[in-house]
């Protein structure tokens, strides 16, 4: 009788539990192994970053020097960048929450992503509004890190919470800053902001007080008869700006400043971030974006800063101060592809092993005589 002798396989020995073993090993090494990446420009956020900070404690001492009252509630960090819900340069209604997390330094951060595109020394012009004195600390920031030429005018009035103290006007806030050597540049011209840029609806004392705001710090106004002079002044004034340059590398808009978008609801279907085809599309009215657009020049459009804080996934609650570095604008934490590739080389390895081992100990079993064949 012819008896088949016992021969080993993967199947059945130990070598396939081994081999389990170590690819569950294997496998919870590479799945909680990661390594964190920098995003482009990271020492230049980081710059940024402290510079906005160096910008905020400035402006809280001088605030404070000034006996300036600042509300613990609405401002728990005592910033003294919220400003009051309503006052005689108040021109429209302002989101608290967007105020309150604009007073975040890594902000600042968003603006050297936005603006990296652009080339030290280039000629940028740029529109901002009293509403947000944060997001233009940000803004300036990294106009500052970036070493850009910004030609800016600012819309002066503001929306609640905004820098709408008549002694604490965003021009007063810059010139703390150049005073401090904090900052090269500043607003060249000033609108009054509000309804048809020319501040329709106020009283005859906030009319005056912007007014005695633009003296004081040296800015001229422009103000026309209308939005649509208004406009035109604003152009005018940007191309004066422009000096001996061809065109701008970029126009940056902050905020809703009926100068720059033409009309409220312009400002809301304009996209936010980086507009490149905004010449193509037709408008009832034109603002400085659209008149720049059709100059080729790409147009930042940024509007609602608690969206682009999502976006980063930057720290937004007021319970504790942001850290410096904190959000995806820095930096991302992805899996660790070389100690996965390790882990992976390792089990193949073992498996090539475990094969080799099988097919020799196939052999030795072959090479046995079966005394009963024999027989």
């Amino acid at each position: 009788m012819n008896h088949r002798m016992y021969r080993p396989n993967l199947k059945s020995g130990w070598s396939l539990i081994m081999l389990f073993v170590l690819s569950v090993v294997l496998y919870l090494i590479a799945s909680n192994n990661y390594v964190e990446i920098r995003t482009d420009n990271y020492e230049e956020k980081l710059a940024a970053v402290n510079l906005m900070q160096d910008y905020l404690d400035i402006l809280e001492t001088e605030i404070m020097a000034r006996g300036i009252e600042i509300d613990p509630i609405n401002d728990p960090f005592h910033s003294g960048l919220i400003g009051q819900r309503l006052s005689s340069i108040t021109t429209d209604r302002g989101l608290l929450s967007e105020k309150q997390a604009a007073i975040n330094p890594n902000i600042a951060a968003i603006f050297v992503e936005e603006l990296s595109r652009v080339k030290k020394g280039d000629k940028i012009a740029v529109g901002i509004t009293g509403s947000n004195p944060a997001v233009n600390l940000a803004l300036y920031a990294a106009i500052s890190v970036l070493e850009l030429d910004p030609q800016i005018i600012v819309s002066l009035s503001s929306a609640s919470y905004g820098a709408n103290r008549e002694e604490m006007t965003w021009l007063d806030m810059e010139r703390i800053l150049k005073d401090n050597g904090l900052l090269k540049f500043s607003s060249k011209y000033a609108s009054i902001g509000g309804s048809e840029d020319r501040g329709i609806g106020l009283s005859d004392f906030g009319l005056q007080s912007l007014r005695e705001a633009m003296s004081r710090n040296g800015v001229p106004l422009l103000l026309g008869s209308s939005l649509n002079d208004n406009i035109d002044l604003h152009m005018k004034a940007y191309e004066e700006l422009l000096g001996d340059t061809n065109r701008y590398s970029l126009f940056v808009n902050i905020g809703a400043g009926l100068a720059n978008v033409g009309s409220e609801p312009n400002a809301r279907l304009i996209p936010e971030g980086l507009n490149t085809k905004l010449a193509e599309r037709d408008f009832e009215i034109e603002g400085v974006m659209m008149k720049m657009a059709k100059q080729n020049v790409p147009v930042l459009h940024i509007r609602r800063i608690l969206r682009w804080a999502d976006k980063y996934n930057l720290h937004l609650t007021m319970e504790r101060k942001p850290v410096p570095g904190e959000g995806s604008v820095f930096s991302s934490t992805i899996l660790n592809v070389t100690v996965a590739s390790i882990c992976l080389a390792l089990l193949i390895l073992a498996i090539i092993l475990v094969i080799i081992f099988d097919r020799h100990d196939r052999r030795f079993m072959a090479n046995i005589v079966d005394p009963d064949d024999e027989l």
